[in-house]
């Protein structure tokens, strides 16, 4: 079976359980998302694997696929999710963030590495800014001054545990912005998964 001009008849085979309607869609598209994944997560290995989990969730979501609209919007917001879910897990794994900033250093592309930060920046920024009064002045201090959370707490005049809770809601609250955006990840743990206090 050849790729259709007709998509929606493309589609509708695949959602009726059809093999080959799905074959001819991964290779159409596979190579798109792989090139995708390995600019937004600079790591061709995980790229490779997590493309594989894409088209997977394609396989077993296939029934909530929406003819009507364009697949190639379905396919990169499936795509989004996914890296978003990887970055989830990476939050929680000292070694996988190791190992993606290691990747990320060997495939550093300077335009392409600014374009990003700066997307980064973006989100960071707006994050904070989002933060509610004394948790946006302690985090600003402590992560972005780089102040001890004892220096903090003297300049604020309160305890270093109030600081410390200060940091842990703020940080929560930035994760869920970044992960969100799917986006920011070296910024991320650059900022935050490097404690100063």
């Amino acid at each position: 079976m050849d790729f259709l001009d007709d998509e929606k008849e493309l589609l509708t085979a695949l959602k009726g359980g059809d093999v080959a309607a799905f074959e001819v869609l991964y290779k159409h598209y596979s190579k798109l998302i792989f090139r995708k994944l390995v600019k937004m997560i600079k790591h061709i290995p995980l790229a490779e694997e997590l493309t594989q989990d894409v088209f997977v969730k394609i396989w077993d979501k296939r029934l909530l696929i929406d003819i009507d609209k364009p697949f190639n919007y379905y396919i990169f917001t499936i795509a989004n999710h996914t890296v978003s879910d990887f970055y989830r897990k990476a939050a929680r794994d000292q070694r996988l963030q190791d190992e993606i900033l290691s990747a990320s250093a060997q495939l550093y592309n300077p335009t392409e590495e600014l374009l990003f930060y700066k997307e980064s920046e973006i989100v960071l920024n707006r994050a904070i800014e989002g933060l509610p009064p004394q948790q946006r002045l302690v985090f600003k201090l402590c992560k972005i001054e780089g102040k001890s959370y004892e220096e903090v707490a003297d300049q604020l005049n309160i305890s270093t545990s109030t600081v410390s809770n200060h940091i842990v809601k703020a940080t929560k609250t930035i994760k869920k912005a970044f992960f969100g955006s799917v986006s920011g990840f070296l910024a991320l743990a650059i900022c935050l998964f490097l404690d100063k206090g």
